[in-house]
């Protein structure tokens, strides 16, 4: 890279933009002959190697150094433009998701106002058992943030209760 390659990346700097890493061209014969010596990692993952290092050399001292190369980042989704008046609504992100209580069907147990004891801290053997005690500590803290959020608007009630009642009787 010679000096006045980095000189564009700088001037994005500091017009206040987020810097990005240049994608570099990446042709087959750079991606097969990586390929070629490491038939173990993923083509995917090779070509983004390559879009970030520009160097077949340098690729193989990564893969050589960590044993492999990471996968490329899943492309996302793109998001729809938001409008002034959509994004100050009060009703945005919990409308289309739901509440937690809806998400995780814990609508029975809301209702009784049941919090179960809470889950232990052990990592499972297997991956099942794991997320099964993480499905749990979710449904559990859900439940018990909620049962906090109702005890605090009851006090805030008794307050303004309590403000209200003596203004009355005057």
């Amino acid at each position: 890279m010679t000096p006045g390659d980095a000189q564009p990346n700088r001037q994005g700097q500091n017009r206040g933009r987020i810097p990005t890493r240049p994608n570099r061209l990446v042709n087959p014969e750079m991606v097969e002959t990586v390929r070629s010596m490491f038939p173990h990692v993923p083509t995917a993952a090779i070509h983004y190697d390559l879009q970030k290092t520009g160097s077949v050399e340098q690729t193989c001292d990564n893969i050589l150094r960590d044993g492999s190369l990471p996968m490329p980042p899943a492309p996302r989704p793109p998001t729809p433009p938001t409008t002034a008046s959509s994004s100050s609504s009060s009703a945005g992100p919990s409308v289309t998701n739901g509440n937690l209580v809806q998400r995780f069907k814990l609508q029975e147990a809301a209702e009784k106002n049941y919090v179960p004891e809470e889950p232990s801290k052990v990592w499972g053997d297997s991956a099942e058992k794991r997320q099964e005690v993480f499905k749990s500590r979710k449904e559990f803290m859900v439940l018990q943030a909620r049962k906090r959020m109702l005890e605090k608007e009851a006090e805030k009630a008794q307050a303004e209760a309590k403000e209200v009642a003596p203004n009355t009787e005057s």
